[in-house]
C-alpha cells in the first residue's frame, strides 16, 4: 500500500485526540515528572558528592539517597516505555474510549526487553548506515521506523520486527521521508520554541528548577501526537480498516 502523508497527519490526530489519548497524555506527564526530578536528584547527588564545594544545582530535585532515586528513575523510565508499547497498540487498534486491559499486560516483559534491545540496534544501524554516507543512514531511519510497531502490536522479537519493517516501507522511504519532515517541523521545532517561551515565563516566576521540570514535560504529548501519526501511517502501509469507534 503507498503512503498519503495528509492522511497520515490527520488520522493520526484523531487517533490521539480522544478519551484514551487524554489519559495516555497524562500518564506520559506524570511519568517523565517522576522521571525527571528522580534523574535529576540521582545526578545532583552523584556531582555533589564528586565536588563538595558546589552548593547550588538549579535543577528539581528532592532529598533521598542516591540509590533510592536512581532505581525510581530507572522504574519510571521503563514505565514510559510500557507507557509507549500502551499507546501504540491502542492507536493502531483504533480504541478511543476504553484501552483493552490485555493491552498492559499481553507479553509485556517480553515486548519490552525486544523494544530497549531493538531501539539500541534501530539506533546503531541507523549510526553505521551515517558512517558509511549519510544517504544509507537516512534509509536505514526510515526503512526501520515501524520496527517498535511490530513489536508492540504483533509481539515479534526485534529482528523479525525490523525485517518486517524493511517490507513495510519498501517503495514508499520518499513518502515516509516527507512525512518524516513534516513531522520534525510541525511537532518538534515548534513544541521545542513553545516549551522555550513557558519555561522562560515560569522561569521568571518560579525559579529555574521548576522552569527545567516544565521544560522537560511540555513536549511530551507532542511525543505521543507523533506515535498517533506513525500508527496511522503503519495502518495506512499495511492496508488495515480505518480508524473505527471503539
Amino acid at each position: 500500500m503507498s503512503l498519503n502523508i495528509g492522511s497520515s497527519l490527520t488520522g493520526g490526530f484523531s487517533r490521539v485526540a480522544n478519551r484514551n489519548g487524554v489519559v495516555l497524555s497524562l500518564a506520559y506527564v506524570v511519568l517523565g515528572l517522576v522521571w525527571q526530578v528522580a534523574f535529576y536528584s540521582a545526578f545532583v547527588t552523584w556531582l555533589l558528592r564528586a565536588n563538595p564545594e558546589m552548593t547550588d544545582v538549579p535543577l528539581p530535585t528532592v532529598d533521598i539517597p542516591l540509590a533510592v532515586s536512581a532505581v525510581v528513575a530507572i522504574v519510571a523510565l521503563l514505565l514510559l516505555q510500557v507507557a509507549a508499547i500502551v499507546s501504540i497498540r491502542t492507536f493502531v487498534g483504533g480504541h478511543t474510549d476504553k484501552i483493552p486491559s490485555e493491552y498492559y499486560s499481553r507479553n509485556i516483559l517480553l515486548v519490552l526487553v525486544n523494544t530497549i534491545v531493538g531501539s539500541i540496534a534501530y539506533g546503531l544501524l541507523v549510526f553505521l548506515g551515517s558512517l558509511l554516507l549519510i544517504i544509507p543512514g537516512i534509509i536505514a531511519y526510515v526503512a526501520f521506523l515501524f520496527m517498535i510497531f511490530y513489536i508492540a502490536v504483533e509481539d515479534d522479537n526485534f529482528i523479525a520486527a525490523l525485517r518486517n519493517s524493511w517490507t513495510l516501507t519498501r517503495g514508499n522511504w520518499i513518502p515516509v521521508f516527507g512525512l518524516l519532515l513534516v513531522i520534525f517541523v510541525g511537532l518538534s521545532i515548534i513544541p521545542g520554541i513553545l516549551g522555550v517561551l513557558i519555561s522562560f515565563i515560569v522561569g521568571a516566576y518560579a525559579g529555574p528548577a521548576i522552569s527545567t521540570l516544565v521544560s522537560g514535560v511540555i513536549t511530551l504529548p507532542f511525543s505521543l501526537l507523533v506515535l498517533g501519526i506513525l500508527a496511522e501511517a503503519f495502518v495506512q502501509l499495511r492496508g488495515d480498516k480505518t480508524l473505527s469507534e471503539r
